[in-house]
């Protein structure tokens, strides 16, 4: 596993930008970047000092390659799993300007980026605008239960107290399931899934067992973490929707912050998080779609056929055991 190391002020600059990477016997190691610098598992065919082997299982064998184009640095996602920069998830399949200090993130690796005496950015660009793009995701929201009234009663840092500790604890069992933080809003966590252009059940299967992570370490919060500290989470409880289905893909601006997935599976997912643990017998409700995927995995409880506020028609939810 590589991890990221931190800059030494003191060594002086290189000529060129390089990536730096502590390798798995815990030595510090520099890559220059001369014009490109492939990064994957196999890298078949590209020179020694143009490519970054990294024997992870979740890092395919062709993963990112990284090109100087002028003065710019670039890296383009070719990869099934994904890159992060300063975690935040790349779309996939597009390409992203660098800057010094980044760091990118691929499989369980972290690589800083070291760009010296190199002018990288316009400032008024901040990165790569991503036109739409239609794939397949699973996307999983959790949904505190109460938060207004929560809000209302308790005072306002012992309920910041308790978000942080579970948008922190979320983040971290969505990153280990090979998940995405798409947004924390309000009382709420969104993630999702990628699947490409087709659905697979390894995906549909990451979101659903990130799910019941989720749901068992808030058992262990309320019990242990929140009990007679924060009166605002004794009492938490939560519901998780799961969909799957197509989105589209874009960027509204320029900023990587605004990256955003349309779909009608995304509003989906936001309405059963809210009628699971309420309305529907089960803590975590998905729709029949990632049903069909898991079903073999999982064990399932037939819901039924609901009505979902907005939405016409009724749709068929399941729950896991």
């Amino acid at each position: 596993m590589l991890a990221v190391t931190s800059p030494d002020r003191k060594t002086g600059t290189m000529a060129n930008s390089y990536l730096e990477w502590t390798d798995e016997n815990g030595q510090i190691r520099r890559l220059e970047i001369i014009d490109k610098v492939f990064i994957g598992r196999g890298c078949l065919g590209i020179e020694e000092p143009k490519r970054l082997i990294i024997e992870d299982p979740a890092v395919s064998r062709d993963h990112a390659i990284i090109s100087m184009i002028g003065s710019r640095l670039q890296i383009t996602d070719m990869s099934r799993n994904g890159i992060w920069i300063n975690d935040v998830r790349m779309a996939p399949g597009s390409s992203q300007d660098l800057k010094d200090g980044d760091i990118v993130g691929v499989g369980n690796s972290n690589i800083r980026v070291g760009c010296p005496e190199v002018v990288l950015f316009d400032e008024e660009i901040e990165s790569t605008r991503v036109g739409p793009i239609e794939m397949i995701v699973t996307s999983l929201v959790a949904d505190v239960r109460g938060f207004s009234g929560m809000l209302q009663r308790e005072d306002s840092s012992q309920v910041y107290a308790v978000m942080k500790g579970i948008f922190e604890t979320f983040t971290t069992i969505v990153r280990d399931q090979k998940g995405t933080i798409k947004d924390y809003v309000g009382d709420a966590v969104y993630a999702f899934w990628d699947h490409g252009l087709e659905p697979r059940q390894e995906q549909a299967l990451l979101a659903c067992n990130a799910a019941l992570r989720q749901l068992r370490a808030i058992d262990q919060m309320r019990s242990s973490e929140l009990s007679g500290i924060h009166m605002a989470g004794e009492g938490l409880l939560m519901g998780w929707g799961i969909t799957t289905g197509k989105v589209t893909m874009a960027h509204y601006s320029a900023r990587v912050a605004d990256l955003a997935l349309v779909g009608d599976c995304t509003n989906l997912a936001f309405r059963l998080s809210g009628m699971a643990n309420k309305s529907l017998s089960s803590p975590v409700a998905i729709c029949c779609q990632t049903a069909n995927l898991v079903r073999n995995a999982l064990l399932l409880s037939d819901l039924g056929f609901v009505t979902v506020r907005g939405r016409t028609g009724q749709e068929h939810v399941f729950g896991i055991k």
